[in-house]
This record gives C-alpha cells, sequence and structure tokens, in this order.
C-alpha cells in the first residue's frame, strides 16, 4: 500500500482532566461557620440520643444558676471553649482525622473518670464521645480538604510507615500500653483513689477498686489509636524526601526574631521531631484546659482535683511523645524493599 494510501489515524478525545475545586467561600467565614455547625449538630445529636438513654449526665452535673453564667462548669463557658476549640483547629490547619484524634484525647479522661468513679454507663459514655467528635469532625469535612498526611498516595519520604498495618497497629498498641501502666500505676500506689476521694464528691470506688489492666484497655482502647494518629503520624509525614535538601540559616542572636530564638533554643531542629514536640504541647494544652473546664462541671468537684487529674493523663501524653520520638527515628538514607 502507498503512502498516500494509508487510512486516516484515528483521533482520540483528550481526556478529561478533573482540576482541584477551591472553594468560594472566603475564609474569614470558614471559622464562624464551623463554629456555628458545631455547636448546630451536637445540639441535635443529643436531642435525638436523649431519647433512648437516661439522663445520668445531669444527676452528677452542677446546676449553674444566673449569677454562674460565666463560671467554670457553666454553658457559657462551654460555649468559649467550643469557640476556642474550632478556632485552634483550624489554625493549626488540622482536617478532620486530625480533629477527630485530638477530641477522643481531650474527651478520654472526662469519659474515663464517669465510668470509672461515676457509674455512668457505657453507652452515654459511648454516646458522648460519639456525639463530641462527629460534632466537630463532620463541619471540618465540609470545610477542609484532607491533610497530605491523610492522602494514602501523596509523595512522602516515609510513607511506607503510614500505609504499613503493622506499624501502625504495634504503635497505638504502645501508646494504650503508656496510658495502662500511668492509670494502673496510680490505682496500684494509693494515690489516684485517695486524691479523687479529697477533691471530688465521688459516689463510688468499687469499679476503680475492681480495675485490672485487661478493664483499662478497654476504656483506653480508642485513645491509644488517636494518640498514634495524632502525635506519630504527622511527625513521620515531616520528615522530607531523602532527594530533598533542607538549607539552613546561620542563626544570628542579634538581629533574629523572638520566634525564631524560641524555634532554635527550644525546639529541636529535626522536622520530625519538632513537629511531635508542636503537637505534643497543643495536644496536652488542649486536654488540660479541656479536662477541667469538664471536671468542674461535676458537683462537687474543686478545680485542684480537676487540675490534678488532668495532670495525669498530660503525664501519659508526654511519656507516648518520648516513645514515639525513638520509634520514629529512622535513617536518612533508608529506603524501603
Amino acid at each position: 500500500m502507498a503512502l498516500t494510501d494509508r487510512t486516516a489515524p484515528t483521533v482520540v478525545p483528550r481526556a478529561h482532566v478533573t482540576t482541584p475545586h477551591r472553594s468560594r467561600l472566603p475564609a474569614v467565614l470558614k471559622v464562624p461557620i464551623l463554629i456555628v455547625l458545631n455547636f448546630g449538630l451536637r445540639t441535635a445529636l443529643w436531642s435525638v440520643v436523649s431519647n433512648f438513654l437516661n439522663p445520668e449526665l445531669g444527676a452528677v452535673s452542677k446546676v449553674p444558676s444566673e449569677a454562674d453564667f460565666w463560671s467554670l462548669y457553666s454553658p457559657g463557658a462551654r460555649l468559649l471553649m467550643n469557640a476556642f476549640t474550632n478556632g485552634m483547629n483550624w489554625y493549626f490547619n488540622y482536617d478532620f482525622f486530625d480533629v477527630a484524634a485530638l477530641t477522643v484525647l481531650t474527651n478520654a479522661p472526662y469519659a474515663y473518670l464517669l465510668a470509672t468513679y461515676y457509674e455512668i454507663s457505657s453507652p452515654t459514655v459511648a454516646a458522648h464521645t460519639i456525639i463530641e467528635v462527629l460534632a466537630i469532625a463532620f463541619p471540618t469535612y465540609l470545610l477542609r480538604p484532607r491533610s497530605v498526611v491523610h492522602k494514602p498516595n501523596a509523595p512522602l519520604r516515609n510513607r511506607f510507615l503510614l500505609n504499613s498495618v503493622q506499624v501502625q497497629f504495634s504503635n497505638a498498641l504502645l501508646a494504650m500500653g503508656v496510658y495502662v501502666v500511668v492509670l494502673w500505676a496510680g490505682l496500684k500506689t494509693s494515690s489516684l483513689n485517695p486524691f479523687l476521694v479529697t477533691y471530688f464528691d465521688l459516689p463510688t470506688l468499687a469499679t476503680a477498686y475492681d480495675e485490672t489492666p485487661l478493664s483499662i484497655l478497654g476504656k483506653v482502647f480508642i485513645a491509644g489509636i488517636a494518640a498514634k494518629d495524632f502525635l506519630l503520624n504527622p511527625s513521620i509525614a515531616a520528615q522530607p524526601l531523602s532527594d530533598t535538601a533542607t538549607p539552613v540559616e546561620q542563626f544570628d542572636p542579634a538581629t533574629a526574631t523572638l520566634d525564631q530564638t524560641i524555634q532554635v533554643n527550644v525546639l529541636p531542629v529535626e522536622k520530625r521531631k519538632r513537629r511531635l514536640v508542636q503537637q505534643t504541647i497543643v495536644l496536652n494544652i488542649f486536654l488540660f484546659v479541656s479536662t477541667v473546664q469538664r471536671c468542674m462541671t461535676l458537683d462537687g468537684a474543686q478545680f485542684r482535683g480537676a487540675a490534678g487529674y488532668a495532670g495525669v493523663w498530660v503525664l501519659a501524653n508526654t511519656i507516648t511523645a518520648l516513645w514515639y520520638v525513638w520509634v520514629g527515628d529512622t535513617s536518612s538514607d533508608y529506603e524501603p524493599l
């Protein structure tokens, strides 16, 4: 067949390239919308769930008067706490995975206190935690895309660690183990129960005396998974790709800003450790403030007791983070097979 006799080439239409959608909603409106959605969803969920649960939380909670509207246990304080939490979550660029993990961790001390010392049933404690997580995670899902940490195909140097079931599960177990050891040690050294009796009006200690490592594990299981997600995974993702180099600027104390001075003298130089320290500080601050505020809503609770109890969980988080400093330490030239 002659060259001029060939058939016309087949034309393949160009595939449609999907470009990521950019939100047309002004950024300045997203935080107020997030706060409103959070409050509305929480209220709606509690309205539905309350039809199936006994009013156990009301029986152990303080009843604030009009004069106490801005006290630590008042509805006003709770609204401010929710607004602050949503605003800071947005400031730190947390996606719905991050806020879900952070919410589980900040509610864990209160949930453990209710289940162990206040005879609140497991369905009520579970409903409280699930509603808190959904009320903040779902609006965040609508208003903010997933971060690179939670995109399985996004290029990261240690993506294989984030996608490894063995690595993820073993490190979740590590966090669970820390929580179990800290709480079990507090119970067995006769330090936690007497402290709580002094500063809380506890209805019973029977469940606390019957606690075993296995029963504690059942109560902190989800918290261990959340700790791994919030502390370890972001620090692993913070490591740069193996073929990239991060330029290091010489620190000049004469011209450095306050922020630069703090980063050089307080935070680690390595990105992974720096991110882990930042996540730990954020978690402990949120957990401490939230736990104190929630504990002060319980009838007979005192501020010193609430702060001391929150400190037990801050200690557990800090120990977990120290373990993760060692766990996430991989060689800079290591490549998975």
